[in-house]
């Protein structure tokens, strides 16, 4: 499977320290915890480092939860692009622009930045980003401790939320809120069945997560900074590919003739 992009791993990592700081305020000790939870799944389509699908992703929780039939929580953050990204290619007017210019730094590509135009990235004329839409999906443990079920897609033990174009985490707060109330119950039992001292229990027993997990303007941000360094990815390795590229001849068909004059010279 391709690794995610800077997009994916921007989001994700801010919903994960989201929820982090959440598990850090149970009163109880990490060694005793113990939580069977796997960290939210991300997806995208469409491109380079966009094209894992959807069932591929299924399929991949799907097996977390066969191999881990008492896991808490699953997730996935699925981000389409609007279009499909191509590169301007080797001899067009934007490659011959670039050709008499240097490779921008990442400083000097934040200076096109803004928090409000990341969901299309043009810089130089050419567009490097575009994004169609961001939905966040979490499924918990059933009701009477059942495994996950992906395939319902309705009631309190699944949920999705959109970060763009419109935001609504409400019910993603909700299910967040769902699964560390499971991860009480887990805990407690654990701390039950291990004869703790009581008042380590009393305190688990009081302990109760914030109303909000996810802040929408930490994951906004997250999405912005991730989307533009996707994009000046992109560029980079754009960039850096015609710079070793003669003019009027393509990447691809620069890299061909050097293979077959490579497997010429073997042969003489």
């Amino acid at each position: 499977m391709s690794s995610p992009s800077a997009a994916h791993e921007s989001v994700l990592g801010a919903i994960t320290r989201s929820l982090d700081r959440v598990l850090d305020t149970i009163p109880v000790p990490v060694n005793t915890l113990g939580c069977r939870t796997v960290p939210t799944e991300n997806i995208a389509t469409d491109s380079i480092k966009f094209s894992q699908s959807d069932c591929d992703v299924m399929r991949k929780l799907d097996a977390y939860i066969r191999d881990i039939p008492d896991l808490l929580v699953i997730g996935k953050i699925l981000i389409t692009q609007a279009e499909r990204y191509a590169s301007p290619g080797s001899n067009g007017s934007v490659a011959q622009q670039l050709r008499s210019s240097d490779i921008m730094t990442w400083e000097e590509w934040l200076h096109n930045h803004s928090v409000d135009d990341f969901h299309r990235v043009v810089v130089d004329g050419h567009t490097w980003f575009s994004l169609s839409s961001v939905e966040i999906h979490v499924w918990t443990r059933q009701a009477g401790g059942s495994p996950i079920e992906l395939d319902r897609l309705d009631g309190d033990e699944y949920a999705v939320g959109t970060l763009y174009p419109t935001i609504n985490l409400d019910d993603i707060n909700r299910i967040f809120l769902r699964g560390f109330e499971l991860i009480k119950e887990d805990v407690l039992w654990k701390l039950v069945t291990t004869n703790v001292d009581q008042s380590l229990l009393d305190r688990m027993e009081a302990w109760l997560p914030p109303p909000c997990v996810l802040d929408s303007t930490l994951l906004t941000n997250a999405l912005a900074l991730g989307a533009w360094a996707t994009a000046y990815k992109r560029y980079f390795s754009w960039r850096s590919e015609l710079k070793s590229t003669p003019y009027n001849t393509t990447p691809r068909e620069y890299s061909l003739r050097r293979k077959t004059a490579k497997r010429l010279g073997h042969r003489d």
